[in-house]
């Protein structure tokens, strides 16, 4: 095992000597509580691009910009890799990496003259989808603090550092209310217990739950390992498009292209619905657009 090892990590060295390349960086925590640094490269060879896992390395408890950049000069010394065809550096915009003056990318460019630095697509995505409006932010936290499984098989749920993965939690609990209501309908100590029977609701959760599967489907889009920047800025184009004509749908109550939202009223009365319910839909998909917007401007890459 360690003979293999040593050779796929040589193949990698010796491609990336002969080549430019890129760096995707993270700084994560395992379950031990230990604090990792991630670096991803991704670099042409032959007729495509490849990715592949370049370093995993502990870090100290305070996480500095000065600590990054050591580690990874120590890889690269120790590798004979050169500054010089490092041309980008991708991250997720914590301080410890951006900062102007002591984030790890400003050192590390110190040391690429011919690099620049970018904020990950995915990490920006996900940051827009955040400002939501009071209501529907307390059916969201109400709807994945529950430890509840049955088998949809399962309910699913989310991590703070997954925020989309909140979508799959969503759309289990809305799938599942009828089955929730019969099976919990003794029990006393389940917090959503009265609002699985809140018809307002539960129609906050239908609109969440069809919005993040499509958040879903849209993040899973612009993951692979053949994915270019270009393909991803597309697809966010689009869903920005999409997003206005949600607006105006949402607005006018013409709700059929939101299918759980919509099989959702149509088993209700459709007059229950205060028009402030649809204000929020339509507040939150407003706001989302235009954290687009501000998230990915036309000078999206840091030189």
């Amino acid at each position: 095992m360690h003979d293999l090892a040593s050779y796929v990590k040589q193949e990698l060295v010796t491609r990336l000597q002969k080549t430019r390349f890129a760096l995707q960086m993270d700084e994560s925590t395992d379950v031990t509580g230990l604090t990792i640094l991630l670096v991803i490269v991704r670099y042409p060879y032959e007729s495509s691009f490849e990715e592949d896992m370049l370093m995993c390395s502990p870090l100290p408890t305070n996480t500095t910009g000065e600590e990054i950049l050591n580690r990874m000069n120590i890889y690269f010394e120790e590798n004979n890799l050169s500054w010089n065809d490092c041309i980008n550096i991708c991250t997720d915009g914590v301080k410890a990496m951006t900062s102007k003056t002591a984030g790890a990318v400003s050192r590390l460019k110190n040391k690429a003259p011919n690099c620049s630095s970018s904020h990950c697509i995915l990490h920006r995505q996900a940051l827009a989808m955040k400002q939501m409006p009071s209501n529907l932010k307390l059916v969201m936290d109400e709807a994945v603090k529950e430890d509840y499984g049955s088998k949809h098989k399962t309910l699913l749920f989310h991590t703070e550092l997954r925020w989309l993965s909140r979508g799959k939690t969503l759309t289990r609990l809305f799938e599942l209310r009828a089955e929730l209501q019969m099976f919990l309908s003794a029990d006393t100590s389940f917090n959503l217990k009265d609002r699985l029977y809140d018809r307002t609701w539960l129609s906050r959760l239908s609109f969440m739950a069809y919005i993040f599967q499509k958040l879903n489907a849209l993040n899973l889009s612009l993951q692979g390992k053949q994915t270019i920047v270009f393909q991803a800025y597309n697809k966010i184009t689009a869903f920005k498009r999409k997003l206005d004509f949600w607006i105006i749908w949402v607005g006018k109550r013409e709700i059929e292209s939101f299918t759980s939202l919509s099989e959702f009223v149509s088993e209700n009365d459709s007059e229950m619905f205060q028009d402030d319910v649809f204000e929020e839909f339509v507040q939150y998909l407003t706001s989302m657009r235009a954290s687009l917007k501000s998230i990915f401007p036309k000078n999206r890459i840091q030189k």
